[in-house]
């Protein structure tokens, strides 16, 4: 799974890299972005129209009739690569609106045998940022009598490669940027070209190190999180 990532690499940087205009406030750095906090998602709402927009993490379908009570008994931040064309929540954003979402990495806890879990930092040994497969949704209703837009997203998680397994036995899906493209094509709307892009990341492209517990708390958000400790 995807619990919590940080993107640090300012949106200007973002923006000529995915090819995108940004058209959201500049959310600053972040260290220890949690579930229901708002990220940085690059989409193409129409053709050739990419953008870099600020959604909630945390999927809201467009069906929802309580948007509220949906994000209280659903954990949507995460949607299995291998039943995304099964799962009601997700099948038609799979089809229509999906995303990348801009990382710089992310967190994921190691079980140990006499104590607490371990957090890791997992990032590209290039230095640069990764893109996660990822859905939107828009949700348009009224809320208390009044109307109300929420755009909303998740991330899709699939098996973990060898440097994650002993960690986690599972991970986000990270997209080559030479398939971004096809990733975040409208017209692309069948899951034959899509799904072969749901792979586990090369391994030998990524590094794991261990970071402080202060992690745990999403409270907590310097840069001193994605330090290495011994």
């Amino acid at each position: 799974m995807c619990g919590r990532y940080g993107l640090f690499t300012p949106e200007s940087e973002l923006a000529e890299r995915f090819g995108a205009e940004p058209r959201a406030p500049e959310p600053g750095p972040r260290y220890n972005l949690a579930p229901t906090q708002n990220g940085l998602v690059c989409r193409e709402p129409g053709p050739e129209d990419r953008e870099l927009a600020t959604l909630r993490w945390g999927l809201i379908p467009f069906w929802s009739k309580d948007p509220r009570e949906t994000a209280r008994k659903y954990s949507m931040i995460n949607v299995r690569a291998e039943t995304i064309t099964e799962k009601p929540a997700f099948k038609v954003a799979f089809r229509r609106r999906r995303c990348l979402v801009p990382a710089d990495g992310f967190y994921e806890w190691q079980a140990q045998p006499d104590g607490p879990k371990r957090p890791h930092w997992i990032r590209l040994r290039s230095g640069e940022p990764m893109a996660f497969a990822g859905l939107w949704e828009r949700w348009e209703g009224e809320i208390e009598g009044e109307a109300r837009v929420m755009e909303s997203y998740a991330i899709v998680v699939g098996e973990a490669n060898e440097l994650m397994a002993p960690i986690h036995n599972r991970m986000p899906v990270v997209v080559n940027p030479s398939d971004w493209a096809l990733w975040l094509d409208p017209d692309v709307t069948e899951p034959e070209p899509l799904l072969p892009l749901l792979h586990p990341y090369p391994a030998e492209a990524m590094e794991a190190v261990p970071v402080s517990r202060r992690v745990n708390s999403p409270e907590n958000d310097d840069p001193a999180l994605i330090e290495e400790i011994s």
